[in-house]
């Protein structure tokens, strides 16, 4: 292993300061490992191979704060291990979400048994311009509001899976709803 200090035997320093042959000897001692720690967290191929690649960007942007540069190992370990839960939860939320844009999706009014014709009419109509009112929101709005919609992540899991604050997730999900009270004309 070249090594330019007992303290630094990954020469992340280096690395860090632009040395292209440093860097390359970080990736070809580590990228594999990261690959398969990814891919043990359910990931498909392409998901680990892009949770790998987040992982070096993430290096390259806060390696200078590693204090302890022996301990690279475990803080890439880390590191793909954050970045693989945070894909795997945002791949899981998109498969159980269901689209309210979609055609396909069923109509509240059709759900009702019984109930007075102009109650049907009026919930169709609710339905419809909360449909159009979702899909002009921005891609941001409309995914916290899905992530918030499910009921199994905590506000800590849906500022993880956006890569944001838990302090951001309340007042933007108030914010993105009042936006679409405001697109279906419904008075709060």
């Amino acid at each position: 292993m070249d090594s330019d200090s007992p303290d630094d035997p990954f020469r992340l320093g280096a690395a860090l300061d632009g040395d292209e042959d440093a860097w390359n000897h970080l990736v070809t001692e580590f990228s594999t490992s990261m690959w398969h720690w990814a891919r043990s967290y359910g990931l498909e191929r392409e998901e680990a191979a892009d949770v790998a690649q987040m992982v070096w960007f993430k290096l390259k942007d806060r390696g200078h704060t590693i204090r302890d540069r022996r301990r690279l190992a475990g803080w890439l370990a880390t590191t793909t291990k954050r970045e693989a839960i945070s894909m795997k939860r945002r791949r899981d939320t998109q498969m159980r979400y269901v689209d309210i844009t979609d055609a396909s999706t069923p109509d509240p009014a059709a759900s009702l048994s019984s109930g007075d014709p102009f109650q049907q009419a009026r919930l169709s109509e609710l339905h419809e311009r909360l449909v159009t009112g979702y899909g002009s929101l921005s891609e941001r709005c409309r995914e916290l509001l899905a992530l918030c919609w499910d009921d199994t992540m905590s506000y800590e899991d849906i500022a993880e899976t956006l890569g944001t604050s838990v302090g951001y997730v309340g007042p933007t999900r108030m914010r993105c709803l009042e936006t679409l009270r405001t697109k279906a004309g419904i008075s709060a």
